[in-house]
């Protein structure tokens, strides 16, 4: 979906595989967190790790079905066919069932002759008419739900920016903690839907420019930990920014650590950092040359702060240590990775710069021709670099991203990062406990991927999309689902090969159409694991689906429709029952 997105915003641009304590080679415990069973945050557990004990259902019916988005079709309509939306992850806890549901109002873009335009400097908080709230379901042996409570929450997205941002709560014990406006906490019995506390880190008087900026995490004692973010009202992308993680204790004290301070070794907020090539004033192919044949550098600006990537959630692992990604504001491609302590205090941080080599002349050609999909590099540009700066290819922390770290059971972790010059695939880095990187693998962007294992055997499932384009503007993929080893090579690839968008009719007839000759993306942004190493993940086709462990079709289930649709996640209950989200409905498969 990436290629598209750009379109729309105008831009050029009992473990049987050790999944809960089963330990690693060297026979020592590697613990997942207490919710192996059940999924009480983004990824199920603190350290994002999407992987359960138990084994999934085979997907042969729909056991249940909610509406949790009723905006869908003023929303497809103004990103032109898509749905650009981070949703949130369902949160099961037992029979407990906790999701978003959106309420007040949609205000659509502003229409224009060349179609609808969300960018004006008017529309940044046209989203603010909507209401994020969270219902409570129980969930009846066979699958069905009945409504319990909703819970309103105050809390608003960051002005608009592309992708609506993440509104993402989780379960800490016998508390649900939602998002707050103005950079707070709800924490809710999640029994009852009363509240028990409001968590104000900045004080009673709340400021609407302050943010909780992507998803809560919780640690295995109950220690919540998230990013708050504050913009400038007025120009929130263009002045400076100022962000802080925070953690809350299960008693309710509060320790706040600010990114300046937390991203050590980075460009200070008013240094010059090198920039890219201005799309209208540069055509391309890129990168420019001198007179004399050297690189043209583009130019340099202030780098502006650092803070978080709006969308990416804390990770904690067994250690205790909590990886957060950072970003320069004015500048994504100054990105980190970071490990910061109990006590909010910085263990390493790494940049995202200058590993990469695989630029002009190894994933781009340099040829110097145009393509559907993204101009060659000049013809004669030096081996590696980046065509939109001539330097070093970097990882951007993107805030259109979902993707958040992902703590290993070696200690170490992993980040997927944006680079646009591989056809958009981004790439996934895999750092140590010490923070040194020590591989990457070019994959599908905008995930967060599954790990599940030992310390010394755990596997990587990944989104592994191809972007590219033909001449004619046809997709050509191809879109796979990929398994890799703990030193980042493949295991298996599984392809998605369906050409067919469908749409489900309410007599529940599936009426299809041939028109996707190369496929589909893989829209799944969180994919989930059970003990048997299945994944269970959905496709634009509109499917979600059941991949063995050898990375065979296990079997697939139709939802919906087919839609160039939002990034999401899936989750397993205790019970094996699959949740998946379509064109605004959650949906509970399983073997009714």
């Amino acid at each position: 979906m990436r290629l598209r997105l750009c379109s729309v915003l105008g831009i050029a641009i009992g473990c049987d595989l050790g999944l809960a304590a089963c330990g690693d080679n060297s026979g020592n415990e590697v613990p997942l967190g207490p919710s192996c069973d059940a999924w009480h945050q983004w990824g199920n557990d603190g350290a994002h790790a999407g992987a359960s004990c138990v084994r999934g259902q085979p997907l042969h019916s729909t056991l249940a079905d909610m509406v949790y988005d009723p905006f869908i079709d003023g929303e497809v309509v103004d990103a032109r066919g898509e749905l650009i939306i981070h949703y949130q992850s369902p949160l099961i806890d037992g029979d407990d069932l906790y999701m978003m549901t959106k309420k007040g109002s949609y205000t659509p873009c502003h229409t224009r002759i060349a179609g609808p335009s969300c960018n004006d400097p008017d529309e940044l908080y046209r989203l603010n008419s909507q209401i994020w709230s969270e219902q409570h379901f129980t969930i009846s042996p066979g699958g069905t739900l009945a409504l319990q409570w909703t819970f309103d929450s105050d809390w608003k997205p960051e002005p608009q920016a592309g992708f609506e941002p993440m509104f993402q709560p989780a379960l800490a014990g016998s508390l649900l903690v939602l998002p707050g406006a103005g950079g707070a906490l709800w924490e809710v019995d999640a029994h009852s839907g009363q509240v028990v506390r409001h968590i104000l880190p900045f004080g009673a008087a709340i400021n609407p420019d302050l943010y909780v900026a992507g998803g809560i995490a919780v640690g295995q004692d109950n220690t919540i930990y998230y990013n708050t973010l504050q913009l400038d009202h007025d120009q929130p992308y263009s002045m400076p920014s100022q962000a802080w993680l925070v953690a809350v204790s299960p008693d309710g004290s509060v320790q706040t650590a600010d990114y300046q301070t937390l991203v050590r070794g980075a460009p200070k907020a008013t240094d010059l950092c090198a920039g890219s090539y201005d799309f209208l004033a540069n055509p391309q192919p890129w990168p420019l040359m001198n007179a004399d044949g050297t690189l043209a550098l583009p130019p340099s600006a202030p780098c502006g702060p650092q803070r978080p990537g709006i969308n990416t959630t804390p990770a904690v692992g067994a250690d205790g240590s909590i990886f957060i990604v950072s970003r320069a504001h004015f500048n994504s491609r100054y990105g980190y990775v970071v490990a910061v302590d109990e006590h909010l205090a910085t263990r390493w941080a790494t940049s995202l710069r200058d590993y990469l080599h695989d630029g002009c002349g190894v994933t781009t050609p340099s040829d110097g021709t145009d393509t559907a999909n993204q101009s060659h590099c000049r013809t004669g540009t030096p081996i590696g670099v980046e065509p939109d700066t001539a330097l070093l290819p970097a990882g951007s922390v993107d805030d259109f991203s979902s993707s958040s770290p992902v703590a290993l059971p070696d200690g170490g972790v992993l980040y997927g990062a944006y680079t646009g010059y591989n056809a958009f695939r981004g790439h996934l880095f895999q750092l140590t406990r010490s923070g040194q990187v020590t591989g990457s693998y070019d994959f599908g962007w905008d995930s967060t991927p599954a790990v599940f294992g030992g310390a010394g055997d755990y596997k990587i499932v990944i989104k592994d999309n191809h972007y590219e384009f033909d001449q004619n503007g046809v997709p050509l993929g191809p879109y796979f689902i990929t398994e890799l080893d703990s030193s980042m090579n493949v295991r298996w690839k599984f392809q998605g090969t369906n050409t067919r968008s469908c749409v489900r009719a309410s007599s529940g007839e599936i009426n299809c159409v041939s028109d996707h000759p190369n496929g589909f993306e893989w829209c799944i942004n969180a994919p989930a694991v059970d003990r048997d190493g299945t994944v269970y993940a959905n496709s634009e086709d509109g499917n979600a689906y059941a991949i063995a462990a050898d990375g065979t079709l296990r079997d697939a289930f139709f939802l919906e429709q087919s839609l160039g649709a939002a990034y999401t996640p899936t989750a397993l209950d205790h019970a094996g029952r699959v949740y998946a989200l379509n064109n605004g409905h959650l949906v509970i498969l399983g073997d009714k």
